[in-house]
């Protein structure tokens, strides 16, 4: 079988830097503009439009896969990108065709996989693991339709990963959690047993019943389904996932690329009149707002339940004129003993936009993420975060500079980065202005559209080269 790497090295990584210019190992950086421009040009005397297609679970606008999407089909000339997606719903794109016989099939197969809840009565319930061990089929000749196939969210029973061999096209696959290099996991929360084919007990699991190897065999046949597929390329959105990923032995030989997710930065940008939007959502005038989001705000992967205890830190320390503002899923009903608005799950991106602009800086005091989409969206809107060291955050949330990161856990360093906020107007009104520059020239949709669109069509080139 042919694989991308023919040197007998482990990883192949290439860096693809801002605006389609591709950096190789003992190459100098193209500069930006001139990249822009040659890639514009190659789509603009391409004969034929490429097609790509976005292979996802079913999304929502404010998640990557839609806006890559919608940033490709917006900054990219010649380029079509079309969602492909397990369900629609209200999403403009297309749904994975299934053939009747094959829905019956997945019927049958998805009642025999929930058989595996029986082997694993110690199994974590607030943690999200995907079996994948009967995944969903698909018509590979749709999927052919496209000239590259782009994979997302693709966990539980979104698509057969022993058929994605059979696909006739290039693949790339962004990996958005850690749920690729694992068993079935996507928030290893300090687990280190994906480095060695997932043996051992698995802390996400429990102690299976009858079957002790399930996590070693669930990560031995993802890797086998993986491995057969000709041609694969890994995309990360932060340096830190690359390193996992270059950690586990799911994808060896394999070649990486560290892309950001994207954040609409036309959208989220500051509000013209934020005290406009504060008296609306019954913020008291003068009170310095510390918004919180998150969809499952309060489960172990966010950190939720750091909120309360910092507001209690920074009211032990005198700081009375707070204001709380949160959004999001919280999945409970919580009654703060401090004042604050909660302004529930928000599907309107303008009114989400509007909600950061109201704050005076953003608490995210996440567990373990790839990279935050909040974290992008608050500096967007020129509000600063004050986060944990978390995963890929700290690649956004620049220390000292787009905001401040504390040890992870540390409840006083987070207080304490709080009230520096709460007393230094001017270093709040640096790290917003900063925070806007880095969202426009590091995450911004033509940043991060023409480093897709560059990764395309070197995939492409690949691909024919080793047909």
């Amino acid at each position: 079988m042919k694989l991308w790497n023919r040197t007998g090295k482990q990883f192949m990584v290439r860096q693809i830097a801002p605006f389609g210019s591709v950096v190789q190992p003992g190459c100098s950086e193209w500069g930006s503009f001139t990249g822009f421009l040659i890639l514009i040009l190659s789509y603009v005397a391409s004969p034929q439009c490429r097609t790509i297609f976005q292979v996802s679970h079913s999304v929502s606008a404010s998640s990557a896969p839609y806006r890559l999407s919608d940033a490709l089909n917006r900054h990219i000339p010649g380029l079509k990108s079309t969602l492909l997606l397990r369900r629609r719903k209200e999403i403009d794109g297309l749904e994975i065709h299934r053939t009747p016989a094959r829905r019956a099939t997945d019927a049958l197969r998805r009642h025999l996989a929930h058989g595996f809840d029986i082997l694993l009565p110690e199994r974590r319930k607030d943690l999200p693991f995907s079996l994948n061990v009967l995944g969903m089929g698909f018509d590979t000749a749709q999927m052919e339709k496209a000239d590259v196939v782009h994979l997302h969210w693709i966990g539980g029973r979104t698509v057969d990963f022993s058929q994605l061999r059979h696909i006739r096209r290039p693949l790339v696959y962004t990996l958005h959690d850690m749920f690729a290099c694992t068993a079935g996991c996507h928030c290893t929360m300090d687990c280190g047993l994906f480095q060695d084919e997932c043996r051992g007990n698995c802390p996400q699991l429990g102690a299976p019943r009858l079957f002790r190897n399930i996590p070693a065999w669930l990560f031995s046949r993802k890797r086998r389904a993986f491995g057969r597929i000709p041609s694969l390329t890994l995309v990360t959105p932060s340096l830190w996932l690359k390193k996992e990923v270059e950690r586990s032995c799911m994808f060896p030989g394999r070649k990486i690329v560290q892309i950001y997710n994207p954040v609409d930065t036309d959208l989220f940008r500051p509000a013209e009149d934020r005290n406009a939007i504060r008296a609306g959502l019954g913020i008291p005038p003068g009170a310095f707002v510390i918004a919180c989001g998150a969809t499952g705000l309060f489960n172990p992967v966010k950190g939720g339940h750091f909120i309360p205890l910092v507001l209690e830190e920074l009211y032990r320390r005198g700081h009375r004129n707070l204001h709380l503002l949160l959004f999001g899923n919280q999945e409970k009903s919580v009654d703060y003993p401090f004042p604050s608005t909660n302004a529930g799950f928000i599907t309107d991106m303008n009114k989400l936009a509007g909600l950061y602009s109201a704050a005076d800086i953003f608490l995210n005091p996440t567990l373990q993420d790839v990279l935050s989409n909040v974290a992008l969206e608050s500096m967007a809107c020129k509000t600063p975060s004050v986060t944990f060291r978390t995963g890929g955050v700290p690649e956004a949330v620049l220390d000292g500079r787009t905001g401040l990161v504390a040890p992870q856990g540390d409840l006083n360093q987070m207080a304490a980065h709080c009230e520096r906020l709460i007393q230094d107007g001017k270093l709040l009104q640096t790290l917003a202005e900063e925070g806007r520059r880095h969202a426009e020239q590091t995450f911004s949709y033509p940043v991060i559209a023409a480093r897709h669109a560059a990764l395309y069509e070197e995939t492409l080139r690949e691909y024919r080269y080793e047909e």
